[in-house]
């Protein structure tokens, strides 16, 4: 099978099992954590120094490794991406409103910018479907090796080679 393909099955299983969970409740307790859209903690009182890079990824990525082999496979990245869709609280027509994403526990301005930048029809909303194909292509881009598996080392160069490009 091809790279694509599978990426098409993933795809297609990621629909579906958003279509069959059960409808979503947003949680203040649930993160959205995943290399596009990172966890913050919730402040309370003084702002805390931001931790370096590679201590955000690290939870990041331990918490979608889901087997703790220290990578993140292509089924857990697309695991973690249903998590992160529901903990971004959809509406009934399965709608993620830009407007209200900043009173989501959890979200940083960062974040927020790559969610923005994932609304690829500029209507001000996010589906699910957007919210997938934004992630896949971090996911493709992270996997230096090509071999379905994120390890935090490739996550971090990743990162660090993104931040480097002129916006």
């Amino acid at each position: 099978m091809t790279r694509k393909t599978i990426h098409n099955i993933c795809t297609a299983t990621c629909a579906l099992a958003l279509l069959a969970a059960v409808p979503a409740v947003h949680s203040a307790d649930t993160p959205a954590t995943s290399p596009t859209t990172s966890a913050r903690p919730a402040q309370a009182g003084p702002k805390k120094a931001a931790k370096p890079l590679a201590d955000r990824l690290q939870a990041i990525c331990s918490s979608a490794d889901l087997n703790h082999d220290g990578n993140v496979s292509l089924d857990e990245f697309h695991q973690d991406i249903v998590q992160s869709w529901h903990s971004l609280g959809p509406d009934a027509q399965g709608y993620v409103h830009l407007s209200q994403l900043g009173q989501v526990p959890r979200v940083g301005k960062g974040a927020l910018r790559q969610l923005a930048a994932a609304d690829k029809d500029a209507d001000g909303k996010l589906s699910f479907s957007e919210v997938v194909q934004a992630r896949m292509a971090y996911f493709e881009d992270a996997d230096g090796n090509q071999d379905d598996l994120l390890s935090l080392q490739e996550c971090i160069a990743y990162e660090r080679q993104r931040r480097q490009q002129p916006r």
